[in-house]
């Protein structure tokens, strides 16, 4: 995240008045984490953005949904008043960490994971208080297990406007993985790898792209993936992980595409075909709705 909304951010949370009580952050050996809102109240019946930030030490990282060759995904388990529920954690689109032959997806420097809680209709006025414990691992040379108790306290109102944390999660947005029927995707298993053909939108040209799969021991995470453009788009050679099931059949993660506007992050899950006809074919991105469980 820029460095500037953090430090403003920063300064705005620790003046904070009456509006909002932001639970005080708690420092691990190497990360600092804090729960936040999104807005500066809590309204009956409104869906609620929370978010977990943790802030690490130069050096140190946590770790994403799937975390790799090595690590532990960030675990919450809330505390909540009657009637109140929580969505699962949200994942920014993660970078790479290589220490030797292992491969890791994670986050360094700061990370927000917004949460959507559900706010009963009949909740009323005075305030609301929210808790958790945060559990994660941080690393650098070495791995050192975190937690954190944390809580924040939010006046209940019938309207509400953005919080002083607002700029985090307008930030995490943008880190997150977009669903984009402007991109095309197929997946296809031959020769001992995946093919992975990504087609932009026109005009559009990839410098660098990289997927991240969500499930676990899909993918050998230690192999290069390279892109190679071709007349209809691009094609990249995903190797199988050698310890895991025989047949890949679904397709779904992150693919992080470097263009010269920028990098873009897009939602993949799509099916492995098992005829390299579909290596042809595009198969559009498919929204949350239509995964499989």
């Amino acid at each position: 995240m820029r460095r500037g909304i953090e430090l403003g951010v920063i300064l705005l949370l620790v003046t904070a008045g009456a509006e909002a009580e932001a639970g005080p952050a708690t420092a691990g050996r190497h990360v600092r984490a804090s729960l936040v809102a999104e807005a500066d109240a809590a309204q009956p019946g409104r869906p609620l953005l929370v978010g977990f930030r943790l802030e690490m030490e130069p050096g140190w990282h946590t770790y994403w949904r799937n975390p790799g060759d090595s690590g532990l995904p960030t675990k919450v388990r809330w505390e909540l008043p009657e009637g109140f529920s929580a969505g699962e954690l949200q994942w920014p689109r993660p970078i790479r960490f290589a220490t030797g032959p292992l491969v890791s997806y994670g986050y360094e420097r700061e990370v927000l994971h917004p949460v959507r809680i559900r706010v009963p209709s009949s909740l009323q006025g005075g305030e609301v208080r929210l808790a958790a414990r945060l559990t994660w691992l941080e690393c650098r040379d070495v791995c050192l297990p975190g937690k954190a108790d944390l809580a924040l306290t939010l006046p209940v109102r019938a309207s509400a406007q953005p919080g002083l944390a607002a700029p985090l999660f307008a930030e995490a947005h943008r880190e997150m993985a977009q669903r984009d029927p402007g991109w095309s995707i197929t997946a296809a298993a031959r020769e001992g790898a995946i093919h992975l053909v990504v087609r932009p939108p026109s005009a559009t040209s990839l410098t660098e792209a990289y997927f991240y799969p969500i499930p676990r021991r899909v993918l050998d995470y230690s192999k290069p993936q390279e892109l190679v453009p071709e007349k209809a788009g691009y094609r990249i050679a995903l190797v199988p992980d050698p310890n895991g099931a025989s047949t890949v059949e679904r397709l779904s993660g992150v693919l992080v595409a470097r263009t010269p506007a920028g990098e873009r992050a897009i939602e993949v899950d799509v099916p492995v075909e098992a005829s390299a006809d579909a290596l042809a074919v595009g198969d559009s991105v498919s929204s949350p709705q239509q995964r499989k469980p």
